[in-house]
Order: structure tokens, then sequence, then C-alpha cells
């Protein structure tokens, strides 16, 4: 009781801290150095054991590995073969070009693992098609913001595998439950785009549907869909781990470049290296801090106390309706890690009280996280894609609105009825 006041003042200052943009790293950074120091039960030497348990494990390592093949995809200009393949089989629907993007980003989100290279990728290759086939611009840079949100749902995923570390769940459960929703996404985007490209006449009829296309663009995409069935094929033929996958499909693509003469020179790899070694270093002090947090908050009882209150609605329909309206305002304000880290675990015992399974609430929510991407004030693929093309944010996030709407509808959907995603393990 002697620290509530202490615990309050440093709550209410961390709280400013982030609505005057200090990174959220720093936010949480503090907070927790606070709770430390405020309560002697958390000493400060709790921290570096806290950071070392959370980063000792395996599947960790998985993770820049992720990050390097899917720089290598775009070191070894791969990416091209990628957009053809995508073409071949959605070019043809009304949009041709915009649903192209969405199925690109759908393949990125297999090899990269991450919404924030899918969302960079595509709109670095395709803004420009877009624009020659008369999208508004700006709707062509809602549609790739909203399939950038492929990236942490379709497998192999990174948050996949940071929620798996962090909550002792299976990673290649998680990663086989996200095949279902993250293919239903990706349909429900490409509707969006085709209704609104025919009723605005985007896009060209220059493209038609032919297999020979299709095993043609195959063929010459070829390495990166290799890269692909490595990394899933071995994960479910139960030959690897997913680090061991991913290890694996490191080697892949070294040795595919070197034979195809792709990797022409050292600078490649020392840029995709570079490349690695930065968006770890963003993506782990985030982890670690979130943790600390979220350790800080259940030794309080809150987390505890927010799920009790939720479940003792009774009411099945008001119980479900208050998770929405939470994971919907979590994921619009909180980065991708620290709305895991800190509101997955406060709404489990609701979601398993509603009969999801543990596996099952990890997808359900990560489809939240997913649409938060492209939810103000976050909105991260927003930031993105604004700061590629110019477009002002907020212009973007309007234009995302019917794209928001339909993946609302898939999470919805599969909170509902989660025994339809039959690949997900009970």
């Amino acid at each position: 009781m002697a620290a509530a006041s202490p615990l309050i003042l440093l709550t209410l200052v961390s709280i400013v801290c982030f609505l005057i943009g200090l990174p959220v790293v720093l936010v949480f950074g503090i907070w927790a150095v606070g709770f430390s120091v405020i309560v002697p039960a958390f000493p400060l030497t709790n921290m570096p054991i806290a950071a070392y348990e959370q980063l000792n494990s395996f599947p960790f390592v998985a993770i820049p590995l992720f990050i390097l093949v899917g720089s290598f995809i775009n070191e070894f200009g791969i990416s091209t073969r990628i957009i053809n393949w995508t073409r071949s089989w959605g070019g043809w629907l009304p949009g041709s070009t915009g649903n192209t993007a969405i199925y690109t980003a759908g393949i990125f989100s297999a090899i990269t693992g991450s919404n924030a290279a899918t969302t960079a990728s595509v709109g670095e290759a395709l803004m420009d098609d877009l624009e020659e086939e008369g999208y508004d611009p700006t709707f062509a840079a809602a549609t790739i913001a909203s399939g950038g949100t492929l990236g942490i749902i379709i497998p192999p995923s990174v948050l996949f595998i940071l929620y798996g570390v962090a909550f002792n769940v299976s990673v290649p459960d998680l990663f086989l439950a996200g095949v279902i929703p993250g293919i239903l996404m990706m349909l429900a985007l490409s509707s969006v785009n085709s209704y609104a490209s025919h009723k605005n006449n985007y896009g060209t009829f220059s493209y038609r549907f032919s297999i020979t296309n299709i095993l043609r663009t195959t063929w010459e995409a070829k390495v990166a869909l290799g890269a692909i069935t490595v990394l899933l094929g071995g994960i479910y033929a139960g030959f690897f781990t997913p680090a061991e996958s991913a290890a694996v499909a490191f080697l892949y693509m070294l040795i595919a470049g070197i034979i195809t003469f792709r990797l022409t020179d050292m600078e490649q790899l020392t840029d995709s290296f570079e490349n690695v070694i930065l968006l770890s270093g963003i993506i782990t002090p985030i982890f670690v801090t979130s943790v600390m947090v979220q350790q800080g908050l259940s030794f309080l009882g809150l987390q505890e106390a927010i799920a009790n209150a939720i479940i003792s609605l009774q009411n099945p329909y008001l119980i479900g309706f208050v998770m929405v309206v939470v994971m919907l305002i979590s994921g619009s304000v909180l980065a991708s890690v620290p709305n895991m880290i800190l509101v997955a675990p406060l709404l489990a015992p609701v979601a398993f009280s509603l009969g999801l399974s543990p596996i099952m609430w990890g997808v359900v929510f990560m489809i939240s996280d997913a649409i938060g991407f492209i939810t103000p004030p976050y909105g991260l693929n927003l930031y993105i894609i604004s700061s590629l093309t110019g477009i002002e944010y907020i212009e973007i996030a309007y234009k995302a609105l019917p794209y928001l709407l339909s993946l609302i509808i898939i999470w919805l959907v599969f909170l509902a009825f989660p025994e339809l995603n039959i690949l997900a393990p009970s």
C-alpha cells in the first residue's frame, strides 16, 4: 500500500512520456526500472535475469534468420519473379495490379514473417505500377498497407515466434493455425480491391488467366518458392524446428544466390546482415522491456483483476464485445510486441472461458494485432507507406477503411467460431 502513490505517479509519468512521443522501449524501460526501485520484491537485479531468461530460448534464434532470408530475396533481385508469379494468379481479376500487390504481400509474408518488411517491399515494387494503371494514389497506398497486415499471420511469423516464446506455446502449432485465417484475410482484401477497382475503373484488362503463364512464372520464381518450401515444409514434415528450418533456408538462399549468379559481391551480404542487426536491435529491447512491464502488472494482480471483472459479466455476448473493444483500442495505440505481451495474457482467461484453446487464442489475438497496423493513431503500416509515397497518413487511413472492415469481419468470425479453423490444434 505504501508503494501505491509512487506507482501511480510512475505510471502517469510513463503515460506522459508516451504521449509526447518518447520511443515505447524507453517508456517501458522507465516504468520497469521505476517499478524495481519502488517494489522491494522486484529488485533491479531482476531485470538482467528476466532479460536473459526470455532471450535464452532456441526458437528466438529463428527471428534474425527469417529476416535474413527476406533480405536475400530483395538483395538477389528475386522480388520481381515473385511479383510475376502472383500476377499470373491474380492479375486477371478486376484491379489487376492491386490484387497482385495483395497476393505478393502474402508471399512476402511467408518469407519475411514481418508486416513492416512486407509493406515496404511491396510498396517500393508496385506503387508506381498501381498509379500507371489509374489507381487513385491514396487508395493504392491503402491497398499496400492493408496487404502488409498478412505479414504476422501467414507463417512463418516473427510475432508467432515471440508469442510462443513468451507464453510457452508451440510455435509450429501457431504457424499451422495461422494458415487458414491468413488465406481468408488475403482473399477478403482481394475482394475489396476487386470491387473498388470495378466500381472506379482501376487496373487494366491486359492480363488473362493462363495455366501456361502460371507454370512459366512458377518455374521462374522457383528460388523464392523453394525458400518457402524449405521453411514450412521442413517444420511440418517434422525434419526441423522453426530455428533449424530458418537456418536451412538461409543456407539454401546463400547457395542459390551463388549458383544462379545473383550473389555478385560482398556488399549484398553486408547489407543483408546490417538489416538483420538493425531490425533485431529494434525487436529485442521492446520484447524484453514489455515482458518486464507484464511481470510487474502480474505481480500487482492488475491483469487478473481485469480478467475477473470481464468474466463476471457472465453474458458471453457481452464478454465478447468487451474483449473486441479492448483489443481494438490496444492494437490501435500500442506497437505489436508490447500489445501482445501486455494485453494477450490479460484477456487469455476470458478467451479460455469462451472456449478458445491457447493456440486459437494466439491466432485470434494476432489478427487483432494485425488490424492495428492500419488503425490510427498507431497504424505502423500506414506510417510506412506514407513515408514511401509522401501521402498524408490520415488520408491513407480513410481509404483503408473498407479493408479494415473486411479484416474485422474475418477476425470476428474466428473469435465466435474458432472451430472453423480446422488446422488449429485443440
